[in-house]
């Protein structure tokens, strides 16, 4: 339990500065400070149970923190039951500095880098207690981080999180607990150091709190880290649910069509994205239609995840049924619309639809979306509202001509909107000049640049039809 001299003449030399660290303490002090090597031991404890969860949570970095802390200070009070005062004041001095990170962390308090300033103070008074001329400087890191530590509690006190909340009211009992160990609090109060118990055992009230207030640290928080988790797994299941919607709806090949040659290349930025796109055949699609050709249908509805994926699954449904029906554009953005009516829930939805007959007639309409390019160049014609902010919202149809081999090529604004890490934008200019090449080398570009948003491309080319010679 405690150090003893040894009359060994090899190691006389070195005994007297051993001696000076680690002083012999007779057993029955020992005895009589026994509390100080259970807060040792708690302390030693709470430490393991807060690194231990922070390997197994790395994202809750107020774990490590609050783990270290500890460390530190049952290494203090270890020093402290075992004599030896010049270790423990100048550890005290540290864990100072960590009592303010830890509290901070905890709490969860934004902005709270001004309270690195201080550290040089702490780290002076660690070195100046060796020294007895500079060991009056001992209670400057207690006093400075009994001050930060109120800056910081109050701030905590007003966070909207009711566990944040609740961590703070721990740390004000304890702060409260730690104005009695100043001089003119203790004389005020007539409070002594210790709290004399059962068996002449003298607990050392102030470590005593602090021990305390990090077992309820402990709890708030484990409950919060399951909170957290079973969020996560909810949300998990969601994206799970909304990645098996969108490969549904979002078609992984593109039908062959005479006349056409199209490609589309579709990269989500996130794990379920908003874009969305649909190539469908005239004449497969509707009664008593002579002519052939293709609708194309390219979209980018507000917001991520699942909520996006049913706004999508909406209007993919939607458009499909519609498709049997009708395939003027300009009629298939007003029932779409209509649709979209009172579900956008605060977002939008942009949307352009395209048919694009054999012969190369183009009959487009627009809600908002970005216009398609043909020969590097932004087709010109009239856009209505985004779908769902307007009932009578009407959406004019523009006519236009698709010579052979020319390509037309339609985008969603993850192209436009990429951005690199300067913060510079793709922009329009750079689309358009890329927007002949093929729909894989657009999107890739984009990527490369830097993405910021789900990325779509699609292009269509007019190819000549090979007509096979029917003999009489």
């Amino acid at each position: 339990m405690f150090l003893r001299a040894t009359a060994d003449p090899l190691l006389g030399a070195a005994l007297p500065q051993f001696d000076q660290l680690f002083p012999p303490v007779p057993p029955a002090q020992q005895l009589q400070h026994t509390p100080t090597l259970i807060v040792a031991v708690l302390m030693g404890c709470l430490a393991m149970a807060f690194l231990g969860l922070w390997r197994a949570a790395q994202d809750f970095r107020a774990f490590r923190n609050i783990g270290i802390f500890f460390a530190v200070a049952a290494t203090g009070e270890l020093f402290d039951y075992f004599g030896s005062q010049t270790l423990y004041w100048s550890l005290r001095a540290i864990t100072a500095g960590l009592l303010v990170a830890m509290a901070g962390a905890a709490m969860q308090i934004p902005r709270r880098s001004w309270t690195l300033l201080f550290w040089p103070i702490y780290l002076f008074v660690c070195i100046a207690v060796w020294f007895p001329n500079l060991s009056f400087t001992a209670p400057w890191p207690s006093l400075i981080a009994q001050v930060l530590l109120a800056i910081l509690i109050v701030q905590g006190l007003t966070r909207k999180d009711a566990p944040d909340r609740m961590i703070a009211v721990a740390f004000l009992g304890y702060w409260l607990v730690r104005l009695t160990v100043f001089g003119s609090i203790k004389r005020l109060t007539a409070m002594k150091d210790y709290v004399s118990s059962i068996g002449g055992w003298q607990w050392p009230y102030p470590t005593t709190a602090l021990t305390l207030a990090g077992f309820a640290t402990l709890v708030i928080f484990i409950r919060a880290l399951i909170r957290d988790r079973r969020d996560k797994q909810r949300m998990a299941a969601e994206l799970a649910a909304g990645r098996a919607v969108q490969h549904v709806l979002i078609p992984e090949e593109v039908p062959a069509i005479p006349g056409f040659n199209i490609q589309s290349v579709y990269k989500p930025f996130g794990e379920v994205g908003g874009d969305f796109f649909q190539v469908l055949p005239i004449n497969a699609l509707q009664i008593n239609n002579d002519s052939s050709g293709v609708l194309v249908i390219i979209g980018d509805v507000s917001g991520k995840g699942m909520p996006a994926a049913m706004t999508v699954s909406l209007l993919v449904g939607t458009v499909r049924t519609l498709a049997h029906y009708t395939s003027s554009p300009g009629e298939i953005l007003a029932a779409m619309n209509q649709r979209m009516l009172a579900r956008s829930n605060g977002g939008f939805t942009t949307c352009l639809v395209l048919r694009a007959d054999a012969d190369g007639a183009l009959t487009i309409a627009n809600a908002g979306h970005i216009p398609p390019y043909v020969d590097g160049k932004e087709l010109q014609f009239e856009s209505g509202l985004p779908l769902g902010i307007s009932a009578d919202t009407i959406y004019a149809e523009s006519t236009f001509q698709l010579s052979p081999e020319q390509q037309l090529t339609l985008l969603t604004d993850g192209v436009v909107e990429a951005r690199d890490k300067a913060g510079t934008l793709f922009g329009f200019e750079r689309s358009a000049s890329l927007s002949t090449q093929p729909a894989e080398a657009i999107a890739i570009a984009a990527q490369a640049f830097g993405q910021d948003d789900d990325i779509t491309v699609l292009s269509v080319i007019r190819t000549p039809v090979t007509r096979i010679p029917i003999h009489p």
